[in-house]
C-alpha cells in the first residue's frame, strides 16, 4: 500500500484546507474549551507537546501519549462533526473518489482478518457483528461477502451515511455508540476503525464498546498512535496531527492502559502499518523546509526501496508504526 492510493495528495490537501478554515469558524475565541487529564492513563502530568491551529497538544508525563488539552466541549464537537465543510467533504468527495482503493487495500483485508477471528472462536448459534462508525458500509459489504455472520449491523450517528448503509441492505442504528441503551444491542464481534482518535472521552467510548459485547465477545479496533515513526519524526508537521479531527494520539503503552481501565482483556496490541516510511518520504518531497535527521535523509536518498521496506518491517515488528490494531475481549 502507498499513501497516494488511499490519500491522494491533492484531494487530501483540499480536505486539510477546509478543516483549517473550519477551525476558525467553529473554534474561535468565544469557544468553550475544557482541560482534561490524559485520556489514556488518566494521569494529569502534562508536558509541553506542540501547538497547531491554535489547539494545544500536551505529552503525558506518565505514558507518553499526545493529546489535545484544553479541548472543545462535547456539544461543540458534535456541532462540528454534524455541519462542518471539511466533514461533509470527507463524507462525500473524498470517500467517493477513494472508495475503490480503500475497499481493496483496507476494508477487504480487514474483513478477512475479522473472519479469521470468528473462525477461531468457539461456535455460536447466532454470530452478530456490529461496525462502529460504519460510514458508507463498504466494510459491511466485504464482511457480508465472506458469509461468516448471521446478522451484520452498522452503528452510524450520521443520518446521511446511515441511509447509505441502509440502501446497501444493512440494519443500522442511527446514534452514537455512547448513546446506546443497556441491552439495546448485543453482539459477538464489534469492529471500530479510526474512530478512537476523534472522540472526546476514549474511556467512555471503550466502556460503551464493552457494553455492546456479549460475554466473551471480541472487539477489533484500530487507531493512530504517537509511538509511530512518521508522527514522531514529523511532529507538528504531521498530517495526522490535525485538530479537531484527531484529539487523541495515544502511545502504545497508553492504549494498553486505556483498555485495562475499560475492563477489556487485551489479546493483541500490534502496529501493522505499511505507510510510515512512505508518509515521511512524501512529506519531505512536498515540504522543502522540512528538517529530518541526517540518517533518515541518507536512507531515503541513497538506499532505495529495499531499505525502505526493511525499515517498515522493523517498525512493525517493534510496535513503532503509527497504525495500531487492538484485539480485545469482554471476559466478564
Amino acid at each position: 500500500m502507498k499513501e497516494s492510493e488511499i490519500r491522494p495528495r491533492e484531494l487530501f490537501n483540499q480536505y486539510l484546507e477546509l478543516a483549517t478554515a473550519d477551525v476558525r469558524e467553529y473554534f474561535g475565541a468565544a469557544a468553550r474549551f475544557q482541560h482534561v487529564a490524559c485520556p489514556a492513563c488518566a494521569m494529569d502530568h502534562p508536558q509541553p507537546g506542540l501547538e497547531k491551529l491554535g489547539f494545544v497538544y500536551v505529552v503525558c508525563g506518565e505514558c507518553g501519549s499526545l493529546y489535545n488539552s484544553p479541548r472543545p466541549q462535547p456539544e461543540l464537537l458534535d456541532a462540528y462533526y454534524r455541519d462542518a465543510a471539511s466533514v461533509r467533504f470527507w463524507r462525500t468527495n473524498f470517500y467517493r473518489e477513494t472508495a475503490d482503493a480503500r475497499r481493496e487495500k483496507m476494508f477487504r483485508p480487514r474483513a478477512r482478518l475479522v473472519a479469521e477471528l470468528v473462525r477461531a472462536a468457539p461456535s455460536r448459534e447466532l454470530k452478530t457483528l456490529a461496525d462502529i462508525g460504519s460510514g458508507y458500509g463498504i466494510f459491511l459489504e466485504e464482511v457480508r461477502a465472506l458469509g461468516d455472520f448471521d446478522r451484520i449491523v452498522g452503528i452510524e450517528p450520521g443520518p446521511e451515511l446511515a441511509e447509505v448503509c441502509r440502501s446497501r441492505g444493512f440494519e443500522v442504528v442511527v446514534k452514537s455508540l455512547e448513546d446506546l441503551g443497556a441491552g439495546e444491542l448485543e453482539v459477538d464481534v464489534a469492529t471500530c476503525f479510526e474512530v478512537l482518535e476523534h472522540v472526546y472521552d476514549p474511556l467512555d467510548f471503550l466502556r460503551a464498546s464493552r457494553r455492546l459485547l456479549k460475554p466473551g465477545g471480541s472487539l477489533v479496533l484500530t487507531t493512530l498512535t504517537v509511538s509511530g515513526f512518521d508522527i514522531q519524526l514529523l511532529w507538528d508537521r504531521s498530517k495526522s496531527v490535525h485538530p479537531p479531527h484527531h484529539l487523541n494520539l495515544m502511545s502504545v503503552e497508553g492504549i494498553e492502559r486505556l483498555f485495562d481501565r475499560a475492563g477489556l482483556e487485551r489479546i493483541e496490541v500490534v502496529t501493522p502499518g505499511e505507510l510510515d516510511v512512505d508518509i515521511v518520504a512524501n512529506a519531505r518531497e512536498s515540504d522543502p523546509d522540512l528538517q529530518l535527521p541526517r540518517f533518515i535523509t541518507h536512507l531515503l536518498d541513497k538506499r532505495g526501496p529495499t531499505a525502505r521496506a526493511d525499515l517498515q518491517r522493523f517498525l512493525v515488528a517493534n510496535r513503532l508504526s503509527s497504525h495500531v490494531r487492538v484485539l480485545a475481549r469482554n471476559s466478564i
